[in-house]
């Protein structure tokens, strides 16, 4: 009797195994390209070999840079060609049309979901505004709820000379949403009402301002809602944030990014993800072409603990398997995604390997 437990233990054990390795975890690519057939592209990430598939891909929207999945995971919104467009995730992972509404703005550049799942928010960087429309119960986009139209300069003439609406994102309990304008140097911080989800701003702190120039591109809030990590496109730093329980932001202390003695081609920073431990936060740069990790210590204070640029190209964008134990780079230039290894206990990550090709590939989101 003994020997045919241990027998079906270890055949157990090989089954989970054998279930492991032939694990895949589907996610979504967005596209730069604004050509007749830009796809949002479906993935598959091999948990075991880091191997990328391409599934499928769907031409629904016109240039569909930047994708958000709702958090129940039935439906997925992306902007371009001054849209944002519905889709349904069926079972199979892939995508099936809804509905398109007017960004009401133009060349709306990102989109976000509310953690109710009954919001999306799209930020319109050419024309900078704000726009909020509700989500149907099917997923489907209402008209515009909500717009605001930004004002406002900064002292960088070619890239400050008007307003530049640029991320929006909710505060993990859903009570507050802010909006980057590149352009002012400003988060704009708006009280979201707790029935119907109306917007207004928020009387504690209506905006916050950064260091002039800095250009505030994205940002990410910690899980436990009291920390916040701005990433400063045009000064190349990240700047770690407190917010209170009035959602009001406060600045604490600002990163580089890149070497201080970096002299090669002219840099931007563009993308910021949470490690999905809570541990580490890490941001792209395209110019100097490399990914930072930094790790977060008391109170969001942060040290950098690896930067890696074997393989990137201008990385618009990456992100984490929710696992973390991949990082997929997003090679604008090279149109390309780049995996690699990711250590959770330090934060450090290694090159891997090159992998498919997805024309000028901007935005990945796992589902």
């Amino acid at each position: 009797m003994k020997k045919l437990i241990t027998v079906f233990a270890l055949l157990l054990t090989g089954l989970v195994s054998v279930s492991f390795q032939d694990k895949t975890v589907a996610f979504y690519i967005g596209t730069a390209d604004k050509g007749a057939n830009s796809s949002v592209s479906l993935c598959e990430l091999n948990m075991s070999t880091g191997q990328i598939t391409l599934v499928d891909t769907f031409n629904n929207c016109l240039g569909p840079g930047y994708v958000a999945i709702s958090p129940d995971k039935k439906n997925l919104y992306a902007v371009g060609g001054d849209k944002i467009v519905a889709f349904a995730i069926g079972g199979d992972k892939k995508l099936t049309y809804l509905n398109s509404e007017s960004s009401a703005g133009a060349g709306p550049c990102h989109v976000s979901v509310h953690p109710s799942g009954k919001a999306a928010y799209v930020s319109n960087y050419g024309g900078g505004s704000f726009t909020a429309y509700n989500l149907q119960a099917d997923g489907k986009l209402t008209a515009p709820t909500y717009t605001e139209q930004f004002i406002g300069t900064g002292p960088n003439a070619k890239r400050q000379d008007k307003a530049h609406a640029h991320f929006a994102t909710a505060s993990p309990d859903g009570k507050y949403v802010y909006v980057t304008d590149l352009g002012s140097d400003k988060i704009m911080n708006y009280v979201v009402d707790s029935k119907g989800g109306a917007l207004k701003p928020n009387p504690a702190q209506p905006f916050f301002s950064g260091k002039p120039g800095a250009g505030p591109r994205h940002l990410i809030i910690h899980p436990s809602g009291k920390s916040l990590f701005l990433l400063n496109e045009l000064e190349a730093t990240l700047t770690s944030c407190t917010i209170d329980k009035n959602g009001v932001i406060k600045a604490m202390n600002t990163y580089p990014t890149i070497p201080a003695d970096y002299s090669g081609p002219s840099n931007t920073s563009s993308a910021i993800h949470l490690h999905p431990n809570g541990k580490f936060v890490y941001v792209s740069n395209r110019g100097h072409n490399s990914i930072s990790g930094f790790k977060i210590g008391a109170n969001g204070a942060l040290e950098m603990v690896d930067q890696q640029t074997k393989s990137i190209a201008i990385p618009r964008d990456f992100n984490f398997d929710p696992s973390g134990k991949f990082m997929i780079v997003a090679n604008q230039s090279t149109d390309n995604l780049v995996v690699y290894d990711v250590d959770a206990a330090t934060g450090k990550f290694t090159f891997k390997q090159e992998s498919i090709g997805v024309k000028a590939p901007i935005c990945v989101a796992f589902l």
